[in-house]
């Protein structure tokens, strides 16, 4: 009788391999992600039967977690389309993307996403906003991707998301985790004494002798 881990773990090496691997090293579009705080979001519970008199601005209750640098990845097409209403035309435009669950974050219709960033583009910042419409999970286990429906926020820019954001976060790249900004910040500056320290070394080694020349 050949060994069950045989014929069989080769299921869990492709769930690894998708839901892990694909998840950290695929090519992403880095973004900027706010997401709904539940804890210190206050609802209109009684006016308008638990949800939000503005999504943003003054009268919104609505808090937000911001997430910088966040990786997005299978992105669509946008498709365009022209809807007419009062205040005249109103150019519609529609995307949906992909981010999986080990990040830690659940998200949530509302939630709003930018694929350009003024530190990212400082010379020409005026790309759109996009509101989560709809969420998709797949598959329906512990780990799993969530893909996103988007829709252009018509809005004159992200100054009233910034005035209601309760936290702000960064995506490190190098150990793949999300960590508060001064976390990152040390991160990044332990990486960079790392690569000088390196060049260092290599100036100093002696392959004559084997030896490192202090």
């Amino acid at each position: 009788m050949q060994n069950w881990e045989r014929l069989y773990d080769y299921i869990h090496e492709y769930q690894e391999l998708v839901l892990d691997y694909y998840s950290k090293h695929g090519v992403a579009f880095l973004t900027t992600y706010w997401n709904i705080n539940k804890d210190a979001t206050v609802w209109d519970d009684t006016q308008m039967f638990g949800g939000a008199y503005e999504t943003t601005g003054d009268l919104s209750g609505i808090k937000w977690d911001k997430y910088l640098l966040l990786p997005v990845y299978f992105a669509d097409e946008i498709s365009t389309a022209f809807d007419g209403s009062e205040t005249g035309l109103i150019k519609e435009q529609e995307t949906s993307i992909v981010f999986p669950s080990i990040y830690g974050i659940t998200p949530y219709a509302g939630d709003f996403v930018k694929f350009e960033s003024e530190f990212l583009q400082s010379t020409n910042d005026t790309y759109p906003l996009f509101e989560i419409t709809g969420i998709e999970p797949f598959p329906n286990t512990e780990k799993r991707y969530w893909k996103l429906k988007c829709k252009v926020y018509q809005s004159k820019g992200i100054e009233k998301l910034e005035a209601k954001t309760e936290n702000t976060y960064v995506f490190f790249d190098y150990d793949k985790k999300i960590h508060t900004v001064e976390e990152a910040t040390t991160l990044a500056r332990m990486l960079a004494k790392d690569e000088e320290l390196k060049i260092n070394l290599v100036d100093m080694w002696n392959d004559n002798a084997g030896l490192i020349e202090i």
